[in-house]
């Protein structure tokens, strides 16, 4: 009589098989990661960096007196709360994520982190794509909205904020050039933000994985 042997066990023994011969970094059956994990790791991130977001939004209003706090010491605490937020997010969500999918092998929690991360930081960027969009048109509606006087008077406003600001082309341009080290800068530091991001991802789910269980019958006594 043929048994039917259950695939939640069938990947575990895949898993136990790749734990024996950790040489191989990709196996011939390939990583079968959990994507019930990964979605349950990437919620919990999402939503642990909006916790931790309002509780620094909480405790900036509360503690700092903007009258006088300069506004660049300001930027810069915010800027440092948000990276450290953003870390301990996506850390907590990686550990969650091998957590749920009781994930033992190290190269499947390597890659449920990395996943972790990807769908984390592409559902941020589209969550914040989308407010802007949403901005855009609602001042759009707004516009269209207005009596045909006012949005001719609006329309001459703009002709001519083009043409000054194509007056000033030049000096704009002395701007640009000037500003070019401080752009560089904040470039590379996002660069860094983001590769620190994948590392505490990809280590959250390297510690949240399963040891697997030594059974005595394969110590072979």
């Amino acid at each position: 009589m043929a048994t039917v042997v259950h695939p939640y066990r069938e990947r575990r023994a895949g898993e136990r098989r790749r734990l024996a011969h950790p040489a191989t970094f990709f196996s011939a059956e390939g990583t079968r990661v959990s994507w019930g994990g990964i979605l349950g790791g990437v919620l919990v991130a999402l939503g642990l960096l909006f916790l931790l977001t309002a509780l620094g939004v909480a405790i900036g209003i509360t503690a700092v007196d903007p009258a006088r706090t300069e506004a660049a010491r300001l930027g810069a605490g915010a800027g440092i709360w948000a990276g450290a937020a953003l870390l301990v997010a996506l850390f907590v969500g990686g550990l969650v994520s091998t957590r749920i999918g009781a994930t033992h092998d190290g190269t499947t929690a390597f890659f449920s982190g990395f996943l972790v991360w990807v769908v984390s930081v592409l559902l941020m960027a589209y969550l914040a794509a989308s407010g802007a969009s949403s901005v855009a048109g609602g001042a759009f509606s707004l516009f269209a909205s207005q009596p045909r006087q006012v949005q001719e008077q609006a329309a001459g406003s703009l002709m001519q904020k083009a043409e000054e600001l194509q007056q000033k082309a030049p000096q704009l341009q002395q701007k640009a050039q000037e500003m070019k080290p401080q752009a560089t800068k904040a470039a590379w530091i996002a660069f860094a933000g983001l590769l620190l991001s994948l590392f505490a991802a990809v280590i959250g789910a390297a510690l949240g994985r399963r040891r697997a269980a030594v059974h005595p019958s394969s110590t072979g006594t």
